[in-house]
């Protein structure tokens, strides 16, 4: 599984989870968020405009417990919150670099402007993905103004 900036997971070439991420603010501080997390777990079909989306049954030919699976994403949820607490910024970008999809090799991607081929150089602390399109010209999004064309 790999993280599809900004807020997706996919497998392969398929979209298995979104994430929804809701900050309250005061002025530039992050005062609290509210995260949904949209998993595809026991779908053998989809009947919605969805682009290209996955389950877990899918790709394993299981079926799941729902109860199990949530009580194993909260774990996993708690562990991540409990680096963030501890100060560790850094083993969770490293890790979020290390899932990253399409995080090697040129890509299409399409902006305001039309298609383009490029390659992640990286995503900044603030979110913004830095490309590099064939030209060797760096080219900045934030959420919204790039697209993954798949």
């Amino acid at each position: 599984f790999s993280v599809k900036w900004s807020n997706d997971i996919y497998w392969e070439n398929k979209k298995i989870c979104g994430i929804l991420i809701e900050n309250d603010l005061t002025g530039s501080r992050i005062e609290r968020s509210i995260v949904g997390i949209g998993l595809n777990i026991n779908q053998k079909e989809f009947h919605s405009l969805a682009p290209n989306p996955v389950s877990l049954t899918q790709i394993t030919g299981n079926r799941y417990d729902l109860l199990s699976l949530l009580g194993r994403l909260m774990e996993r949820c708690a562990r991540y919150y409990e680096l963030l607490r501890q100060g560790e910024k850094d083993i969770i970008a490293k890790r979020y670099r290390q899932s990253l999809f399409w995080k090697e090799g040129l890509h299409p991607y399409a902006d305001t402007h039309g298609r383009f081929t490029a390659r992640i150089i990286c995503v900044k602390p603030g979110g913004t993905l830095v490309l590099e399109d064939e030209s060797g010209r760096e080219r900045e999004y934030a959420f919204k103004e790039v697209a993954h064309i798949i």
